[in-house]
């Protein structure tokens, strides 16, 4: 090999060898990352940082890549030759195998302990298989490492400005030393693979996206059918597998025997139909639990949240509502609509709930898509400002999810079988669509405000709260033409 194996090379053949094989041989095939994904690589390197503080005597083994391949070792002698206690990012290499820790601390007995330190709240197997390669790599340059750990966030920290509440530690040297055992062979399996000219058939699959989306997702999936079996509702991976294995991608090609569940085969020959399904009755019952009479609230927030809080009382991960849309549909059919977005870098939660509180009134339903999220997101906001608790309260009990209709009541193969607004909305209403937005999911919104928060131009600071704006407006918006088509379709219009 012209280059080493690095940690991120490691894991990902270990998620999916083609995509180790990609990752060095086609780059170039790699969509550009997600916002989301820039995201993840910026609060890991803060995690990092925030955990150093908890350590003393130590220094940061700093600088580019070429100087820590040529004075990493030189330095961790240095290091542990002058009484320091640990070191932070140094790099090593050996047997064409490059690593850096994230902390490596010297130990009473003059043996080393290497820390990985990490963003998630719990231990994973990939961690694993992270610290091993570390352990290899630095046994092999001759350091005895005679533990390892993690450093995972504390969910329940409630001060972040307390150092020692910031993380839990874990001693996973025995898990460390198991996974040893498979270590020569993963090595050997991703050095022949990458002799290789031509990408592994790995067939496709979940794993594609989890725990998060493949950069190399759309290449491998660049043959399959708009609707395929791949969207066939809890079909487990074996069923999955044994079709793909027969070459069998189109809804129409799956044999009549193949073995399914009487759910699975009634979405495929619905699907395979082509036409919509609506069972009326069922619809009249779920409108009929909307609060007769009454204004009508669609209402939709968004929220952040870190494993850094960016805000006192905050806890690692816990939601931070900054933003709601709420559209008001009067009984005599007039529409209006209020909003609030929060533009100061300060916790927006109590200005936003008395916003809130003082818009969407005391009578009618509160219509959501997904009720589970907005339910939770008013179950914190009472927790957190109980005063508030028995107004908020009686919101949650005016809560009506429209996301059920189309559960169990509105089936249309153009949702390609998801129940999700950004399908339902553009099959329902196609003058409505978030193509032409600049912000297109609720994954993007928390980090659009993050920047919003952080940008000392004005302009800019303003595009982006437009930004904002026009999607929170939009779901709930869309909620609202949704409805009314819903009404025509038992009106028979």
């Amino acid at each position: 090999m012209s280059f080493p194996i690095s940690k991120t090379y490691f894991l990902a053949g270990l998620h999916c060898p083609k995509r180790l094989w990609l990752s060095i041989c086609r780059p170039e095939d790699a969509s550009p990352m997600s916002l989301a994904a820039e995201q993840r690589i910026k609060q890991g390197r803060a995690i990092g940082v925030a955990a150093r503080e908890s350590f003393k005597n130590g220094i940061l083994v700093d600088g580019t890549l070429k100087h820590c391949l040529e004075k990493s070792w030189e330095l961790t002698m240095v290091g542990a030759g002058g009484g320091v206690e640990c070191l932070f990012e140094p790099a090593f290499l050996y047997d064409d195998i490059l690593v850096r820790c994230d902390v490596l601390r010297r130990l009473p007995s003059g043996n080393w302990e290497i820390i990985e330190v990490k963003s998630a709240t719990k231990l994973k197997d990939e961690h694993i298989a992270d610290l091993t390669l570390q352990h290899y790599v630095l046994e092999g340059l001759g350091l005895t490492v005679e533990k390892t750990s993690l450093m995972v966030v504390n969910p329940m920290a409630r001060n972040w400005s307390v150092v020692r509440d910031r993380f839990c530690y874990q001693d996973v040297t025995a898990a460390v030393v198991r996974w040893r055992q498979q270590l020569p062979q993963k090595l050997d399996e991703f050095r022949n693979l990458l002799t290789e000219s031509t990408a592994p058939q790995v067939p496709i699959g979940s794993h594609c996206d989890r725990p998060y989306r493949c950069p190399f997702k759309d290449t491998c999936w660049r043959n399959v059918p708009p609707i395929s079996i791949l969207d066939i509702p809890l079909l487990k991976q074996d069923k999955l597998q044994q079709l793909m294995e027969s070459n069998i991608w189109n809804l129409e090609d799956i044999p009549a025997d193949f073995s399914l569940t009487q759910k699975q085969r009634a979405f495929i020959d619905r699907m395979i139909e082509g036409k919509p399904r609506v069972d009326h009755d069922l619809l009249q019952r779920l409108l009929a639990q909307i609060q007769p009479h009454q204004p009508l609230y669609f209402f939709d927030v968004e929220t952040h949240s870190g494993a850094i809080p960016r805000f006192a009382g905050l806890h690692p991960y816990e939601r931070c509502t900054f933003q709601y849309s709420c559209h008001r549909l009067n009984p005599d059919g007039s529409l209006e609509h209020f909003e609030y977005l929060h533009m100061e870098d300060s916790d927006p939660r109590l200005p936003l709930l008395i916003s809130l509180l003082h818009h969407i009134g005391d009578r009618g339903s509160v219509v959501v898509y997904s009720q589970s999220f907005e339910k939770g997101v008013l179950q914190q906001l009472a927790a957190a400002y109980p005063s508030y608790g028995n107004k908020i309260n009686q919101i949650i009990d005016r809560l009506w999810d429209l996301q059920v209709v189309f559960k169990k009541a509105y089936f249309h193969p153009g949702f390609q079988g998801s129940y999700s607004l950004k399908k339902v909305l553009p099959v329902m209403v196609p003058h409505l669509s978030y193509s032409n937005l600049t912000i297109k999911s609720g994954d993007e919104a928390p980090l659009v405000w993050e920047a919003l928060l952080e940008c000392t131009v004005p302009d800019e600071q303003k595009q982006m709260a437009q930004q904002l704006r026009e999607y929170c407006c939009l779901d709930t918006l869309g909620m609202v033409e949704i409805y009314r088509v819903l009404e025509r379709e038992l009106r028979g219009d």
